[in-house]
């Protein structure tokens, strides 16, 4: 990873190499694009708001000409930025939707961005989502994300949209489901009992990917034809046995507690699909990609990051 600059300022490349600007490089997944980048022999700018980040930027409230200078020297920008883990609607509207059309202003080169499946209606059990099918997003984070991607495609900047499932591996938020049942895990470690875990009904079978392959499509994208992709295994997974096989990885003695949540309270992004599994045949068409690893050594890895 390169050495810190100020934000806005343009610099020179010392190699001729590919260089590849994180927004949100910080982040669960922005922090695993950028290392798969650097893997493949480009050189990354992380960019985000964290002290963390190699150029700490605002992309909201920045001025749009400091927006366009961490773009300098960029062959593709990829966009992993934005919060919405307990946000409501309005505030996932600023941070996803206002920080993208920020982007777009600025021009950048190439950009690859981060959608989600959840842009797509609900499916019945059975079919896979592709990327002929409505656009019928249920839930502000859908279609929040939708109203970025729609920006991003009618903007004239050469792009690809990655329409991605869940997730998981090292760094996974804490307020992920997975995210809770790991941290709540920990704290039974630490205390030295038994962990009681309160969780909505483990009623859903959705579609879930190692964070490592879906940096790994990000990389492909960054030379892939402009469009759209959906990004997932084609496999739906019960959410009910990837909380039992966290469970079994952490070797922590627990009970789970199912309760629906109450009405007025705030859902996780993906809690209202309860049926979810991608089509992944244009990923593999388009990109050169498919999902290689196992949820088992996802699991694994992201218990073994928090000890």
């Amino acid at each position: 990873m390169s050495a810190k600059r100020p934000a806005g300022s343009r610099y020179e490349r010392r190699d001729p190499v590919k260089r590849a600007v994180i927004l949100g490089g910080t982040g669960f997944v922005g922090r695993h694009v950028s290392r798969a980048f650097t893997d493949a022999g480009w050189e990354t700018v992380t960019v985000g708001r964290s002290a963390a980040a190699d150029l700490r930027l605002d992309l909201v409230a920045a001025a749009l000409d400091t927006v366009a200078g961490a773009f300098a020297g960029a062959e593709v920008v990829v966009n992993a930025a934005g919060s919405y883990w307990g946000l409501g609607e309005e505030q996932m509207r600023v941070s996803l939707v206002t920080l993208t059309e920020r982007v777009l202003a600025a021009r950048p080169p190439r950009l690859v961005q981060l959608g989600t499946v959840l842009e797509y209606g609900p499916l019945p059990p059975g079919r896979c989502v592709t990327e002929n099918d409505p656009i019928d997003p249920v839930g502000g984070y859908g279609r929040t994300k939708y109203a970025a991607t729609k920006a991003v495609l009618d903007s004239g900047v050469e792009a690809v949209v990655l329409r991605v499932t869940n997730s998981v591996g090292p760094g996974a938020h804490p307020s992920s489901l997975l995210g809770k049942v790991a941290y709540a895990l920990l704290e039974a470690v630490r205390a030295g009992r038994p962990a009681r875990l309160e969780l909505a009904p483990l009623r859903a079978v959705r579609d879930y990917l190692d964070v490592r392959d879906l940096a790994e499509a990000v990389v492909a994208a960054a030379g892939a034809a402009p469009g759209v992709v959906n990004i997932g295994t084609g496999r739906a997974v019960p959410i009910r046995s990837l909380v039992n096989g966290l469970i079994e990885v952490s070797g922590v003695a627990a009970e789970i507690v199912e309760r629906e949540p109450p009405a007025t309270s705030q859902v996780s992004p993906g809690a209202i699909a309860e049926w979810l599994q991608v089509d992944p045949s244009t990923a593999r068409d388009v990109l050169g990609w498919t999902a290689r690893r196992d949820l088992e050594q996802a699991l694994g890895d992201f218990w073994r990051s928090l000890n």
